[in-house]
């Protein structure tokens, strides 16, 4: 049997220096599509990798109540 992928959230925090060279604490909540939460942090690893971040942290991995998700909206 295939296995079911369903939508997660997953919360990252990190730290960004701002315009005036002060570091800012960054909190952001990704949607991810994935099978458990091992495929979550799975795909959250490989995206900040491509988004060249490189200390990071998964705060929370929540199952999200979204069933769908309608357009072109997914980022590869």
């Amino acid at each position: 049997m295939q296995p079911v992928n369903k939508f997660y959230t997953a919360t990252i925090t990190y730290s960004q220096e701002d315009n005036n060279g002060k570091v800012k604490k960054v909190k952001e909540t990704h949607l991810v599509d994935a099978v458990d939460p091992a495929d979550v942090q799975t795909k959250v690893i490989k995206a900040m990798d491509d988004e060249l971040i490189d200390e990071y942290e998964i705060t929370q991995i929540a199952l999200s109540n979204i069933m769908f998700v309608y357009g072109d909206c997914v980022k590869e």
